[in-house]
């Protein structure tokens, strides 16, 4: 189980994250909606230890080293010039002098990134980095995946394989924490929602929940942001 108590993180004297205390249950997947600046990707860095928190805690499985279980894929990702996906690989799997084992071989399979493993990342295109940085979230076979826009730039095709690999996860017991927003990959992937307003769980509902009484994700999240429409007005 992942637990987060009382996650706070301020930048100077503006708090991005307020007192947020969420549990994200084993082989659960949580996605997490919310307007540009709510810290959706602020709490996402403070889980995995990107960031320091300014108070609270982070606990998987009740321990507070969690970074050998989880498998994080950010929207960006800066590379210094001259590294490739295969030294990647070989860096992620710390097997420097070895081939490329038959597991990491259908990974790149499925993510299709053969054609791209000796290009230098800062070359690729957007799409093409994040089928990269997704990849490199499952390399190790993490328990726990945290994925930051995970279609995002990728075409259709793509789209649906790569959902389908995450949905096979989560049926193997994978926990995945989903940052979008494409109301309609949360609706197919996720168990539950949460939306991030001010930094703050505005809404925290079970999907199926959700689905029953809008309708939809994209409904739902169509009827809280006419509701913020109106208060701006003001």
């Amino acid at each position: 189980m992942l637990e987060i108590k009382n996650l706070s993180k301020s930048f100077g004297k503006y708090k991005v994250i307020k007192d947020i205390n969420l549990e994200i249950k084993n082989g659960e997947c949580l996605g997490i909606l919310g307007s540009n600046g709510a810290g959706k990707t602020t709490l996402m860095e403070l889980i995995v230890g990107q960031i320091k928190p300014s108070s609270g805690e982070i606990l998987i499985d009740g321990e507070k080293n969690i970074y050998k279980k989880v498998g994080i894929q950010f929207q960006e990702g800066m590379w210094p010039m001259g590294v490739n996906s295969k030294i990647l690989v070989k860096f992620f799997k710390q097997n420097w002098f070895k081939e490329i084992d038959e597991k990491t071989k259908e990974l790149i399979k499925i993510f299709e990134i053969e054609k791209l493993l000796k290009k230098d990342l800062n070359n690729l295109s957007g799409g093409q980095k994040q089928r990269v940085n997704a990849f490199l979230a499952v390399i190790n076979n993490p328990q726990f995946i945290f994925l930051d826009e995970m279609i995002s730039g990728l075409d259709l095709k793509m789209q649906l394989k790569l959902m389908d690999f995450f949905r096979n996860l989560k049926s193997e017991g994978k926990t995945i924490v989903l940052i979008s927003h494409n109301p309609e990959e949360v609706e197919e992937l996720c168990d539950r929602v949460i939306i991030l307003k001010n930094g703050e769980v505005y809404l925290d509902d079970r999907t199926k929940n959700i689905v029953k009484k809008y309708g939809s994700i994209r409904k739902m999240l169509i009827e809280y942001y006419k509701k913020e429409f109106e208060i701006n007005e003001y």
